[in-house]
């Protein structure tokens, strides 16, 4: 028996053998398109990650029959092409190994193969015990067969399966803390929804941050006395706040066989499910800051989520550069060359393999390459990358901390530049922390006045872009205003950027660079810039807060965002930020129908009441007649809840109990007159949720 397996295991192992090694482009891709080739290399993957545990497999009863299993085309291909796998391989392979000797039949089912093959892959993490694997197979395997689960599960393909396996707690398994097969059982049997409705799967359950009893949720005793719930049940009986909620609605998804995943947010958690196949939809979402509790690749962004989404669905074009990817990894300490070959044909397969590229460039860094060829990388990540600025920056940023010490100082500038010029007119596909690029360039410039001057060339590049212009400002403010010598450069910075604006003046070279960047903020809904550049122009406000009776509360709208329907000839967008602060501020639209404003509020809140100050006096005091007030929680659903067909120097509107959860009120003319709009304060009190 031992020798039968080792002799089978040689045999797999050393397939690639059987056919000449590959010694030029030629024959690398020859290698690729021979189906026999292609499994000898996955096969040889394989063996390279696992470790001992194979050898180990071949000695035991079985094990001959299981590795055949494993290497076979079905197989082997399948679990190295479906998302990053763990390094080493070995937890996956016996959560594999458990599965196939509890259904080893079952499997030849493709149905079932691709979710014991996903399951395996999810229990390959430290945090998902290799003993679970079995019932979390089973749990779906069943759910299945017994048609409980949504019918687009038996769509899914096995890097698809691998979102819904991941049902549980922050991205681990989790059973402890109740969100266990056990809850997804009581998922599946009592929340049935189409797919797009479960990202509103969790306000079944209710915001309730004491219990019954006035246990705190962030306390020990919140759940206790509860235990004869099933955890899900539980959460929507008892309640709880974001995290619980959105885990509740995450796994309602995942139980029902719907991709879905939790992610954190600043101060918040919310979730996502995937709404269709080539779309993944926020839910109970406060921020574009999102850290993914899933992800296929390693990292956790959702700029990742949309291309790892995009890169695994193509599949031809992702499998043949991953083979190509295999074979520059056995390649690279015997023939460094020809795995650069290999490398290369990998990106050229699949350029948008953002984790292919920054492997590819760590292995040609290493080899210490000219700046020629440096420039190349950085032309040609670009060229692939550009759409996704942050995927982008994850691999330029390599190129660059290894090739700007070896600049001169004339060529460091323009070559960080080459990014900035690339994303410019790119929006998307989401916000990111985009100061990191600035902040991490920065740094690899010595003089407080290089860096300054990368600076100027990046806002340069920057002043079309509807994205990125306004996060470039905010971050300079905070960079170079904290020293009052430094700031007169910065601003003077400014001032030589825009043509506009006279270079040394600095209160009109400031009002002249943070009106468009302003409203770019506001444009972007990047609150943060927002905040930053409306702070920076706090000195054109005035100095004492407005004359207004409050509601009982915080001030909820400040910290806000606010975002106009149009602009005018008349506007003057370094006054918004004051529009939601105590000393108030002014905005004025254009001519339109239905103008009006958008306010996000600084926090998620239940509102006591709203002040709106009026702007103009006398006949143009009526442009705001008749004023129609609305608010909504998540920018798309709003409720009227206050309308004004009389003019007035302001509205005080009471709300108590009427409007719980706001994160967003807007303030329009409900008429079909074409007309300008124009307020001085939208103040918003209550208590805050978040």
């Amino acid at each position: 028996m031992q020798l039968r397996a080792a002799a089978l295991l040689s045999w797999i192992t050393c397939a690639p053998l059987l056919c000449a090694a590959p010694t030029d482009e030629a024959s690398l891709t020859a290698a690729v398109d021979q189906p026999a080739q292609r499994l000898a290399s996955a096969v040889a993957e394989l063996k390279r990650l696992s470790g001992p545990i194979l050898d180990q497999i071949a000695k035991e009863s079985n094990g001959e029959r299981f590795l055949a299993f494993l290497f076979s085309e079905k197989v082997a291909p399948t679990l190295l092409n479906s998302g990053s796998i763990a390094d080493p391989f070995d937890q996956a392979i016996q959560s594999l190994l458990l599965i196939w000797r509890a259904d080893a039949s079952g499997l030849s089912d493709p149905h079932e193969l691709s979710t014991a093959l996903a399951t395996a892959l999810t229990f390959s993490d430290k945090n998902w015990p290799a003993e679970q694997a079995v019932a979390r197979y089973t749990y779906y395997r069943d759910s299945r067969r017994q048609g409980l689960l949504h019918p687009s599960f038996d769509k899914l393909l096995t890097w698809e399966k691998r979102y819904v396996m991941r049902g549980g707690g922050n991205g681990s398994h989790n059973a402890g803390n109740g969100w266990d097969n056990t809850s997804l059982v009581w998922l599946r049997d009592n929340v049935k929804l189409p797919i797009k409705d479960y990202t509103g799967a969790c306000w079944q359950a209710p915001y309730r941050l004491n219990n019954v009893f006035g246990d705190s949720i962030h306390g020990a005793n919140y759940y206790l006395p509860f235990g004869h719930y099933i955890h899900a049940e539980r959460v929507r009986e008892i309640g709880g706040v974001c995290g619980s909620l959105s885990h509740y609605g995450a796994n309602a998804a995942i139980a029902n066989g719907i991709p879905a995943l939790t992610m954190g947010e600043p101060g918040h958690c919310a979730y996502a499910v995937r709404t269709a196949a080539d779309e993944w939809s926020p839910a109970y979402s406060l921020s574009w800051e999102r850290g993914l509790h899933c992800s296929l690749w390693h990292q956790h962004t959702w700029t990742s989520l949309v291309l790892q989404n995009k890169v695994l669905a193509e599949r031809y074009a992702h499998e043949r550069s991953a083979a190509f990817l295999w074979q520059a990894r056995a390649l690279k300490n015997t023939a460094p060359d020809l795995a650069e070959d290999a490398y290369r044909l990998a990106l050229e397969s699949q350029p948008l393999h953002q984790p292919a590229w920054i492997e590819a460039v760590q292995f040609r860094l290493g080899r210490n390459p000219d700046a020629a060829s440096c420039r190349s990388m950085q032309q040609a990540a670009l060229a692939s990358l550009k759409d996704y600025p942050e995927a982008a920056w994850d691999v330029l940023s390599l190129i660059e901390a290894y090739l700007i010490p070896l600049l001169p100082e004339a060529e460091k500038i323009p070559f960080l530049s080459e990014y900035h010029k690339a994303i410019a007119k790119i929006e998307g596909p989401v916000m990111w922390h985009f100061e990191r690029s600035l902040r991490e360039q920065s740094a690899l410039l010595g003089t407080t006045d290089a860096k300054l001057a990368h600076f100027e060339a990046i806002l340069t590049s920057q002043t079309a872009s509807k994205s990125w212009f306004a996060p470039t400002i905010a971050w300079g403010q905070t960079e170079f205003t904290k020293d009052p010598a430094l700031a007169e450069k910065f601003y003077a910075a400014l001032g030589r950027a825009f043509s506009s604006s006279t270079a040394g003046e600095n209160p009109d070279g400031l009002r002249a660079a943070l009106r468009p960047a302003i409203l770019s903020a506001a444009n972007s809904d990047n609150v943060s810039a927002f905040q930053t550049l409306g702070q920076a122009a706090k000195s054109f406000l005035p100095t004492t807060p407005i004359a207004i009776e409050p509601f009982p509360g915080d001030l909820l709208s400040s910290g806000g965002l606010l975002k106009l329907s149009s602009t005018s000839g008349w506007d003057a967008p370094e006054m918004h930020w004051g529009v939601l602060e105590p000393m108030g501020g002014t905005f004025h639209t254009d001519r339109q129908v239905k103008a009006g404003c958008t306010v996000r509020l600084g926090k998620l809140g239940d509102l006591s009441g709203l002040v709106i100050v009026n702007a103009g006096g006398g006949q143009n005091g009526t442009r705001q007649i008749p004023l129609r007030v609305s608010v909504s929680e998540d920018g798309t659903l709003w409720k009227t809840i206050f309308e004004a067909t009389e003019n007035a120097p302001h509205w005080r509107i009471p709300l108590s109990g009427k409007a719980t959860r706001v994160q967003f009120i807007k303030c329009e003319r409900s008429d079909d007159r074409a007309e300008f709009f124009h307020l001085t304060a939208i103040h918003a009190y209550g208590k805050k949720l978040q």
